[in-house]
């Protein structure tokens, strides 16, 4: 493992971006990457079997623009090691949603190379020049961080999205907070959006991967960091280190899909049970048990019968399945029982 400041240095960062079609939000994304000052050393796309080529279009302009790069299989990179291309594209031959792609970067990082931290990235954001330069200065006046994150704005370039976070076990809710950041010291916060989160090499090597119960997404961000927390290592949010980010791409913004809802609902049981317990998780729990009934009744009153029985069904499984607790492969020893007071939550960033 990098100690001291050879660690905090963005050359020997790595970033992964799971991606699913939108090939041109990609490459936007890798073009800031490509451009920022200082640069990251490694990039990895993982790629979810998009159908629209995503692939070529990516291999395509970077070939165009003389950008180092290679595609592999995923068999490829679970046996070798890192390669001296700035870039790789790692094509996944089934599809298998936000959390299970992005495990496939994080695995072949802290498996295969010796990167001192990786970056998370959405594909559909963008980050400022500068963006890894802040990120390294917040790292170097707190070495006990282990999760990360920046400012990240709307693609208006003006509306805060994440400005730090907290989650609500009461209504087992996750929290953005979207005021106007006071100064830009870094803090902590009660969780990193998963959106542009840095995770150290100790985090990655004692958490290990983002749980695949949550899968296809949605509150694994809010997992990880009170897991990381439960392991003894900070949350922390750096105001002057700031990404853009097309909101709704993946999940869409205004009305959900059954899929959407399932997922949600699910997932929010999901996070209370896996990291609360005795009174806090008990009324998270009768809090989604008597307000998504209502919530499924309103959804019958706007003619979505499907989103209704997800919000149902979604709930039901949350607080009930015992896939909340299924180890994986590559869950750390502190996967379960992290539980942590979050700050007062500010503004819902998703439904209550």
């Amino acid at each position: 493992m990098q100690t001291g400041d050879n660690a905090i240095d963005p050359a020997r960062w790595g970033v992964v971006i799971p991606s699913y079609n939108h090939a041109a939000d990609a490459i936007a994304c890798i073009r800031s990457l490509w451009d920022a000052e200082p640069r990251p050393g490694a990039v990895i796309l993982v790629d979810d079997a998009s159908p629209e080529n995503a692939v070529g279009a990516v291999s395509e302009w970077a070939e165009k623009e003389q950008i180092p790069y290679r595609v592999v299989g995923v068999g490829t990179v679970e046996r070798e090691t890192a390669s001296p291309q700035w870039l790789t594209i790692i094509a996944a031959e089934e599809n298998g949603g936000f959390v299970r792609t992005a495990n496939i970067g994080l695995r072949f990082v802290r498996d295969r190379t010796a990167l001192s931290h990786v970056l998370l990235l959405n594909n559909d954001a963008v980050v400022a020049p500068q963006y890894f330069g802040e990120l390294a200065r917040a790292m170097k006046e707190h070495p006990d961080v282990g999760l990360l994150s920046g400012l990240i704005l709307e693609w208006d370039r003006s509306t805060i999205w994440y400005a730090g976070a907290s989650f609500n076990p009461l209504r087992a809710l996750a929290i953005h907070d979207t005021a106007s950041p006071q100064g830009t010291a870094p803090r902590d916060t009660g969780y990193v959006c998963g959106c542009t989160m840095l995770i150290s090499r100790r985090a990655l090597d004692t958490v290990g991967l983002l749980a695949e119960c949550f899968e296809p997404c949605y509150a694994e961000d809010v997992d990880y960091s009170l897991r990381v927390r439960g392991a003894g290592l900070r949350v922390m949010f750096a105001p002057a280190a700031i990404c853009y980010h097309r909101v709704g791409t993946s999940l869409g913004r205004e009305r959900q899909s059954a899929r959407t809802a399932f997922s949600v609902n699910r997932n929010r049981g999901f996070t209370l049970r896996r990291n609360y317990r005795g009174l806090p998780r008990a009324l998270g729990i009768a809090y989604l048990a008597v307000t998504k009934p209502g919530r499924a009744v309103v959804e019958l009153f706007l003619g979505r019968p499907g989103v209704a029985w997800a919000v149902l069904r979604g709930m039901l499984v949350g607080v009930l399945s015992p896939a909340a607790h299924k180890r994986f492969p590559g869950e750390g020893a502190t996967g379960r029982g992290a539980a942590t007071r979050t700050r007062r939550p500010r503004r819902a960033a998703s439904q209550s």
